[in-house]
């Protein structure tokens, strides 16, 4: 075994460990409205004649918003590894998630700009099993990732929360 692999399940571990702390404390009731309706139905229909319009209509219940990027940013200070964290919540009607909110510079999804992304495999089994999974570093990604539910009430599953870190050093603070 090599010691990047080691080093990689050890990530996994720990971000797995703050996933089901997460899983258990983020409310979906909540997560569900952070992205207003109007702001949905442009993410789910775009206008081929203004494709920046869902960007311009991306309203946020700023209170729920709020909410949980703090409760995020708490999670992330939980665990013994550098990690970020992100709320995925599917489109309606579609084969596709979308960011709701996210926090620092790591993640596996997010690409700056996206309004939404066909779902990930990794994302469509937690959305469907409501179990957490692991993702381990890709080729082209040194980023260990540890998906988990978010639940409402009911117990259903509404949203995905994704939290990655770098299995990379992070460069100095004066590069």
């Amino acid at each position: 075994m090599t010691t990047h692999s080691v080093s990689a399940e050890s990530v996994l571990g720990e971000l797995r460990r703050v996933a089901e702390i997460a899983a258990g404390i983020l409310d979906g009731d909540q997560v569900r409205r952070i992205v207003h309706e109007q702001a949905m139905h442009y993410i789910a229909n775009p206008d081929p004649n203004f494709i920046y319009l869902s960007g311009d209509y991306f309203d946020v219940d700023q209170q729920l918003f709020l909410r949980t990027k703090k409760l995020l940013l708490r999670l992330e200070r939980l665990g013994k590894v550098t990690m970020n964290a992100a709320v995925w919540v599917p489109v309606p009607g579609q084969d596709a998630v979308t960011l709701a909110l996210h926090n620092g510079p790591y993640h596996r999804y997010y690409t700056f700009g996206i309004e939404r992304l066909a779902t990930p495999p990794e994302m469509k089994e937690v959305l469907e099993t409501g179990t957490i999974v692991s993702v381990p570093p890709s080729d082209d990604k040194n980023l260990a990732t540890v998906l988990a539910p978010v639940r409402d009430s009911l117990g259903d599953v509404v949203g995905v929360v994704e939290l990655t870190a770098p299995l990379d050093a992070p460069p100095p603070a004066w590069s």
